[in-house]
């Protein structure tokens, strides 16, 4: 695939960016004296729901996930690389695959926690599930199956799904990136992997977990070695820190989430951070005219957006203090 077979998509994308909420218009949300002053603004946006059954439900989620579910479908139509777009959809099919999995070994019905986004549908997911056999479904996420069904049908045990689900939709995640052989992708997925290690290094850590736990968590697709991230931790996650990831450009963003007494990590500092981190990236090719970085910085910001709106509409609905609300959004794309 050539940089200049984007042009006709990249020149729609800069259509689509004028819709995006400003970060004025953020600003605005945070300000809003109530949660119903803040739905009237979104109102006036690119987002479709009724305000009375909102302020009665409180079902947020539903409206922003059926908005972004609209934005993919007709992404995947017009993108010249669908995989590009899996980058993004690939961990809402995981999550589906890990309700189906739930669903189907406990025999409970969880409709409502399915996720109408990615390139295969939920019946296909399903149909995988129940066949552990796909012609739709990449290779590496059939063996993710077929590999928990396994596991299941041994041991019993129903925290697997999610151990093997997140493990193979990282590989998954690799695959996808070394397929597209680009250089901004690879270092989007090495930030997404190797933070998603060290935060599980962390999370491990304050559960005092067994060294053991590690092996079957973290990831080997990420750039910084998994046996030495499991060798390191037991000097605990600041060590894990300044050793392993000294190196990296964000070093001295990761010096950050350390606490002032150089004993802990701040683990929704670190989140944060690594959206932080990801939107720079994708902030470089802001302004490129060809190539698929205008396309994936408008679905990032669209992530962004649909995640910043979220917390700001249940902050709101929890009267949660501005300054902590402006504390926790996340950077608004091309500010």
């Amino acid at each position: 695939m050539r940089d200049t077979d984007y042009k006709g998509i990249n020149t729609l994308i800069r259509t689509y960016e004028l819709r995006l909420l400003k970060q004025e218009d953020f600003e605005r949300l945070i300000k809003a004296d109530s949660l119903k002053a803040a739905l009237d603004f979104l109102k006036t946006s690119d987002y479709e729901f009724d305000t009375e059954e909102v302020l009665h439900n409180k079902d947020f989620n539903g409206f922003l996930i059926t908005h972004l579910a609209r934005v993919y479908s007709e992404l995947y139509e017009v993108a010249p690389q669908p995989e590009l777009l899996d980058l993004f959809t690939l961990r809402y099919s995981y999550h589906n695959l890990k309700v189906l999995l739930k669903e189907c070994f406990l025999e409970q019905n969880h409709s409502e926690l399915l996720i109408p986004i990615g390139r295969l549908s939920i019946e296909s997911l399903r149909n995988l599930v129940e066949t552990k056999e796909s012609n739709a479904a990449h290779p590496i996420m059939a063996e993710a199956v077929k590999s928990v069904v396994e596991d299941y049908e041994e041991s019993g045990r129903i925290e697997a799904v999610t151990v093997y689900m997140d493990t193979y939709y990282l590989r998954h995640l690799r695959a996808i990136s070394d397929g597209l052989n680009n250089e901004t992708i690879t270092r989007i997925t090495d930030l997404i992997i190797d933070m998603y290690n060290l935060t599980t290094v962390v999370r491990s850590r304050k559960q005092d977990k067994p060294r053991s736990h590690l092996y079957a968590l973290l990831s080997s697709a990420g750039s910084i070695s998994k046996q030495e991230l499991i060798d390191e931790s037991i000097n605990g996650p600041v060590a894990v820190i300044r050793k392993l990831y000294g190196g990296q450009s964000y070093s001295s963003e990761l010096e950050k989430v350390i606490s002032s007494d150089a004993n802990t990590v701040q683990t929704l500092k670190l989140d944060k951070l690594q959206a932080d981190l990801i939107h720079d990236v994708v902030s470089s090719g802001l302004y490129e005219a060809f190539g698929p970085m205008p396309l994936l910085g408008y679905v990032y910001a669209k992530e962004t957006e649909v995640t910043n709106l979220r917390l700001l509409l249940v902050g709101k609905d929890n009267a949660i203090n501005e300054d902590i609300l402006r504390e926790r959004v996340r950077q608004v794309y091309g500010s």
